[in-house]
């Protein structure tokens, strides 16, 4: 037994369904059914009726969901005691598609003087990978795009910050680029890009095929590390977001902005769970990166 099948037999009893119980807890309807099954067979007795779907919980069941909520309502004030003595020492862990990174490393030069003693670990995640790290508990804070997470609001509490503009990196005397460039001159340079799977090529494939471009493709990484350095080596070129202009200046790349496209611009922002209360130092790094960011809109979001 442990905490997890607890908490699937609690969610079960507050939702009636298993599948709303399952979407509750961040896992599929059989994880779900399976881990109630093997909790029955360590306890010995049947826990749940069930029908074509749930129907109620057996007289042990109801006992069961008593000890339950007692039980998992201790571990959850344990927990509050553990973590406030251990928050600021214990690593913040922060997620991020890899187009905010210019933003992230923005703002951690400014979180050092704002929250010195906080120590954070940051992973690169693909956008649906990344909401489903979140999910998981792997990690505490995303940033990344709103509009997947907004989608999900039963799930997910978003908050914005800014909208991404995008712009042309190339390594100086390896590729000729004017002065202003349009959408429609990128096909005459190969390009280094994000792997398929992640948000920003996607958007890509949707601007090249607005203007009609046919992109020859020379390098994929799915790391903004990697992809900069192939476009410093002059192996290609990228469309990357404006911000990373700063952050890549040290390589000494050529930059031009790319006009604005009538498709929407992505709205990027800070995604955490709904499941349970914001802890303490998890809010005051909301607080802090809100006001190192200026949204360019208001979203009425959850």
């Amino acid at each position: 037994m442990d905490h997890r099948q607890l908490r699937f037999l609690v969610a079960l009893a507050r939702e009636r369904h298993f599948g709303r119980a399952a979407r509750a807890c961040h896992v599929t309807q059989p994880t779900l059914s399976a881990r109630l099954k093997q909790l029955e067979e360590e306890l010995g007795a049947p826990l749940i009726e069930r029908g074509r779907r749930f129907e109620r919980f057996t007289a042990e069941g109801e006992r069961v969901l008593a000890h339950a909520r007692r039980i998992l309502a201790e571990f959850e004030a344990l927990r509050g005691e553990l973590v406030g003595e251990r928050a600021m020492s214990k690593p913040l862990m922060l997620g991020a598609v890899p187009s905010a990174l210019a933003e992230v490393g923005r703002w951690l030069g400014l979180l050092d003087l704002r929250l010195p003693v906080l120590p954070l670990r940051l992973r690169e995640y693909a956008m649906p990978a990344l909401l489903q790290a979140l999910a998981d508990h792997e990690v505490e804070l995303a940033l990344g795009y709103l509009d997947p997470a907004a989608a999900m609001s039963d799930v997910f509490a978003v908050r914005p910050l800014y909208r991404e503009r995008l712009a042309l990196f190339a390594a100086p005397g390896r590729f000729e680029l004017p002065e202003t460039l349009d959408w429609s001159a990128l096909g005459a340079y190969p390009h280094c890009a994000l792997t398929p799977e992640m948000q920003h090529r996607r958007r890509l494939a949707r601007l090249f095929e607005r203007a009609g471009l046919t992109v020859e493709t020379r390098f994929e990484a799915d790391s903004m590390a990697a992809l900069a350095l192939m476009v410093a080596q002059g192996f290609g070129v990228a469309v990357l977001p404006l911000g990373f202009s700063a952050l890549l200046e040290p390589l000494g790349l050529e930059v031009r902005v790319l006009p604005e496209s009538d498709l929407e611009v992505p709205r990027i922002g800070a995604i955490w769970r709904l499941d349970e209360p914001i802890p303490a130092r998890l809010g005051q790094l909301l607080e802090t990166i809100s006001a190192l960011s200026i949204p360019e809109l208001e979203l009425n979001l959850r």
